[in-house]
């Protein structure tokens, strides 16, 4: 008979002492938010992703505006002192209690007996630029634009272009068939260095139509534009950098263009002060 008093196999086996030192520690508790924290953190990160974004349409419409003048202006001047089909701007941006403000320091040039292919105008640019005194501070508002609205404390954002000079004719053509400055279409460029992204660069072509095209814009874009396509203030398309050098038809132009942001970036830090000046080398 067995004893009930026994223990039996599978029964209560003897108690284990308890073990009450402290829970321990993870070893990486750093990382660790609350909900209330990350919210906090996503909603600012959103916050800069919507200035970023507004920046970048404020100069692609600073860029178009650009181009609108240029066309009114070279149409009203077309028979006395004419313009080049080219003009350039500096575009430059600063933070205000109202936002990200744009503003530019434009150049046109007159028409001559020299050649103004926009190559060549371009690279005149970037001999003046190479060619300052790196002693002293250079300031491409006055330096190299005709007139600015630029204040001190605004930091060079990129360069745009416009080409009165499009795909379907040169502006010389254009006048020809059209009715008022209205008529006149445009090529919208505009280049930024930034090794952040792709390529080192943001960059977009936009081809402007004029009044009988039904003021049409197309834009293709690298990096220049990351609003998300459906909620753009314009439709566009994202394209390799690769393709607006090979077949935008601006290829060389937009390497000009690149070689003088360049300058044009390392000059303004410069004036803004030494600190700036040595953050971007």
């Amino acid at each position: 008979m067995t004893a009930l008093a026994e223990p039996q196999s599978g029964a209560h086996p003897p108690s284990l002492p308890l073990n009450r030192s402290a829970y321990p520690v993870p070893a990486d508790t750093g990382g660790w938010q609350s909900p209330a924290e990350r919210h906090r953190e996503q909603e600012a990160a959103d916050a800069e992703t919507l200035v970023r974004q507004n920046l970048e349409w404020s100069l692609f419409e600073r860029a178009h505006a650009l181009s609108v003048r240029h066309a009114s202006a070279a149409w009203e001047r077309r028979f006395r002192r004419p313009l080049v089909p080219y003009a350039l701007a500096a575009l430059f941006r600063q933070r205000t209690a109202d936002g990200m403000v744009v503003t530019a320091a434009t150049r046109l040039w007159l028409a001559g007996p020299e050649p103004s292919d926009p190559v060549d105008l371009l690279t005149a640019l970037v001999a003046l630029a190479r060619d300052r005194d790196p002693r002293h501070p250079w300031d491409v508002r006055t330096a190299l634009a005709n007139r600015h609205d630029v204040p001190d404390q605004a930091v060079y954002t990129g360069l745009a272009l416009s080409s009165l000079d499009t795909r379907t004719g040169t502006f010389a053509e254009a006048c020809a068939d059209a009715r008022s400055e209205l008529n006149i279409p445009g090529t919208i460029l505009y280049l930024a260095g930034d090794p952040a992204v792709h390529g080192g660069q943001r960059a977009l072509v936009a081809d402007r139509r004029g009044a009988d095209g039904h003021n049409a814009l197309t834009i293709s874009s690298h990096e220049a534009l990351s609003t998300p396509v459906i909620l753009s203030r314009w439709p566009y398309t994202r394209v390799a950098l690769s393709l607006l050098y090979e077949r935008s038809g601006y290829g060389r132009v937009l390497q000009r263009m690149s070689e003088l942001d360049s300058e044009i970036n390392a000059a303004d830090a410069q004036r803004r002060g030494p600190l700036s000046w040595w953050r971007n080398h």
